[in-house]
Order: structure tokens, then C-alpha cells, then sequence
């Protein structure tokens, strides 16, 4: 079927089945590999994304209740000044990150900055 979704400011026309995951839209329709997968049951928020600035679990969302819904993922971060900034700070400090641990900062970094 086909859909548009808007992400981190951009509308994307797709072709998907409507119950197929948004975050195997993200990562394998639209290359945005920044939001992950982890569990596959919506448990563990490595593949969280912001809807319309309300965090989800992009594994158990199915394209088809995006509607025109604005989705947020972790590559937005950087499109920011204050984004952009920690992004730097983070490579400058040669942060240590992992999916584990990693996802709860983002999460926390886009609800500051969205």
C-alpha cells in the first residue's frame, strides 16, 4: 500500500504492507539505521522514536497508524544547535556508547530538544 509519512521534517512517499513496523521503515525503506532493534516486543526502547513528541516503541507500531503524525528519530538530533552540541561534546569526549545504555540518553537528549 502505498503511505506518506513525515520524518525528522521531511515527507517520504512509501510502498509497504500497512502492518509492517515503522522501525523496519526507518532502517530498511528509508536507511535510517539510528534507531535499532533490540527486543522485537517493545520492552527494552532501543527502537524508540518520538511521535508527535510522545516516545514509542517503533518495533510494535505498524506503519499503518502513523497518519500524518510527525516521527522524530535519533538523526534529528544533530539538525539542532543544542543537538549539535552534544553530539560534538560526545566525540570530543570519545563517550562510550552501546545500545544498551546508549538509547535511554538519546531518548532523553530529543524530549530536551524536540
Amino acid at each position: 500500500m502505498a503511505f506518506t509519512i513525515k520524518v525528522n521534517g521531511k515527507t517520504h512517499s512509501l510502498d509497504v504492507d500497512g502492518d509492517t513496523p515503522l522501525l523496519w521503515v526507518l532502517r530498511d525503506v528509508l536507511g535510517m539505521t539510528g534507531t535499532k532493534f533490540g527486543c522485537g516486543r517493545a520492552l527494552c526502547g532501543a527502537c524508540t522514536v518520538h511521535i508527535d513528541g510522545v516516545a514509542t516503541r517503533s518495533c510494535q507500531t505498524p506503519i499503518d497508524s502513523i497518519g500524518k503524525s510527525e516521527v522524530t528519530t535519533i538523526e534529528a538530533v544533530g539538525a539542532t544547535a543544542a543537538g549539535a552540541k552534544i553530539q560534538k561534546a560526545w566525540l570530543d569526549h570519545e563517550v562510550v556508547r552501546c545500545w544498551r545504555c546508549d538509547k535511554p540518553t538519546q531518548r532523553g537528549l530529543l524530549r530536551v530538544i524536540v
